[in-house]
């Protein structure tokens, strides 16, 4: 795999140039408006517990004074994404598909993936994104009555603390299971779209059914890796040498991710 990375990125040096100006932007961005900041400051108002902070984002999300505003967000962030995903996704992953094959490189890719497949990509991410906030609304009430049986044997039964770590037990499972779903079937769905354009989620559900936990243990290492990256990162005191840690990091590992997956698909597609 290691060696697929380094030719397909000789052959395509865009495919890691792309990404860092992506990265690049985002972190531009998020030092004007800090996003992440944002959210460990509704953390901190709610008293710094994990719990007080779901049931808080719950009842922002679906609260009836604030859905109008979320929803009109919501909208705004799916039609903003989609058309940055339809510009610059399908020529990626074509890239991707032509650094992984045998011979010279192909010029105009990303040319081609927006003239043959913005439209698609831009109806698929509309989708993605919609989908994407109804599950996260879905599993954060889902964590309700784990949060709530949790306080409870905290609190005021300790009796109750086998049953509540029973049904946290099976709530992170349940959460943890859905995104693995999710998050495995959107991107073969992505990749699969670029082959096919009659039911492209059906095929990238079945390359992705053939060796299901062969990619799910791929993703869960990724996940592993981002995660004490991150934590890395936030031990920098320097805030000049944190983003460009940061960047490099962070396109690295975006790059092996995208080649990773385009390689499983072409393996098991073939």
């Amino acid at each position: 795999m290691t060696k697929d990375i380094v030719n397909a990125v000789k052959k395509h040096p865009s495919l890691v140039i792309t990404l860092g100006a992506v990265i690049l932007v985002a972190e531009v961005f998020n030092r004007f408006v800090p996003i992440m900041t944002m959210i460990v400051g509704i953390v901190n108002m709610t008293g710094g517990d994990i719990l007080d902070s779901i049931l808080a984002a719950l009842h922002l999300l679906i609260d009836l004074n604030n859905l109008p505003l979320v929803l009109g967000a919501v909208a705004v962030i799916a039609l903003l994404f989609s058309v940055c995903i339809g510009l610059l996704l399908p020529g990626y992953l074509l890239t991707a598909i032509d650094g992984l094959d045998e011979g010279p490189g192909k010029k105009g890719l990303y040319r081609e993936g927006i003239r043959k497949y913005f439209l698609r990509f831009f109806h698929m991410t509309l989708r993605v994104v919609l989908l994407a906030f109804l599950l996260l609304v879905i599993l954060l009430v889902s964590t309700v009555p784990g949060i709530v049986m949790t306080r409870v044997a905290l609190t005021t039964s300790p009796e109750l603390m086998v049953a509540a770590v029973f049904v946290d037990v099976v709530t992170v499972g349940v959460v943890f299971a859905s995104l693995l779903f999710f998050s495995v079937y959107t991107y073969m769905w992505y990749i699969a779209s670029l082959v096919t354009a009659k039911r492209p989620f059906r095929l990238g559900k079945q390359v992705a059914d053939n060796r299901f936990w062969n990619i799910t243990l791929g993703l869960l290492i990724f996940d592993v890796i981002l995660v004490v990256g991150f934590f890395i990162i936030f031990m920098i005191g320097n805030q000049a040498i944190k983003y460009a840690v940061g960047w490099i990091f962070l396109t690295a590992f975006f790059t092996t991710l995208a080649l990773y997956l385009v390689k499983f698909f072409k393996n098991n597609f073939n």
